[in-house]
């Protein structure tokens, strides 16, 4: 059966629409996995157990003014999942548009009711994995970060741990009798003083000399604190 013209016409217009419509989905694919690349390796809270991805949310017909490279960062918060807003830059020229991030990793929780003031070993907690959605924000996903700390609020068994109820040991305390070393060029000087801080290894901590001076120092491992002249 021949074609008419306008049989022809609409061929033609039905090709055109799923050419551009293929070709609309290669780019949102290729902009996913821009932002995938970006989601996963630009945050400090990204760890090795742990992958996010995104889906865009914003229509396919308001991302086609995006030039073919644009240059991609995150607005926002620091939040593992939920939505966010993409900024891409062309030139001199923004736009913004819509993601929803999902993110799956590992993270710690409780095994046990734990007290204010334990101190945490790797017995006291068990590892979780899955989806990151509805959790948190804050999680231990790291047992070095859990090994010796201390708890500053009972802790559920059960219960993810997050950085807000853990510290480290304090390895001096208030009011404690500690050496302080000052390190100078080719020398350094020894001397006493008294805490004024609780503090941790490489934690800052006040001190007050015998002669009345106040100086800050750091924290060493073996108890003392130092100051660089």
């Amino acid at each position: 059966m021949k074609k008419s013209p306008q049989d022809w016409c609409r061929i033609v217009l039905t090709l055109f629409s799923i050419l551009f419509t293929l070709t609309a989905q290669a780019d949102n694919n290729t902009l996913t996995e821009k932002i995938n690349t970006l989601l996963n390796s630009s945050d400090k809270n990204i760890t090795p157990n742990m992958t996010r991805r995104a889906v865009l949310l914003t229509s396919p017909d308001k991302l086609a003014s995006l030039c073919a490279d644009p240059h991609l960062s995150l607005s926002g918060g620091q939040r593992l999942t939920g939505n966010r807003t993409v900024v891409a830059q062309c030139g001199n020229k923004k736009h913004f548009f819509q993601v929803r991030i999902e993110a799956e990793g590992s993270w710690w929780v409780a095994a046990r009711d734990l007290k204010t003031g334990s101190i945490l070993n790797p017995d006291d907690v068990v590892q979780r994995s899955g989806s990151l959605a509805n959790l948190p924000s804050g999680l231990v996903m790291n047992l070095g970060s859990i090994r010796g700390a201390v708890l500053t609020r009972p802790v559920r068994a059960g219960q993810p741990l997050t950085e807000n109820q853990l510290r480290k040991s304090w390895r001096i305390n208030r009011g404690e009798e500690i050496d302080v070393i000052a390190y100078g060029n080719g020398f350094h000087i020894m001397a006493r003083g008294k805490a004024l801080d609780n503090a941790a290894v490489n934690g800052a901590v006040r001190v007050r000399m015998k002669g009345g001076q106040l100086v800050t120092g750091s924290v060493n491992s073996d108890g003392s604190v130092r100051i660089n002249l």
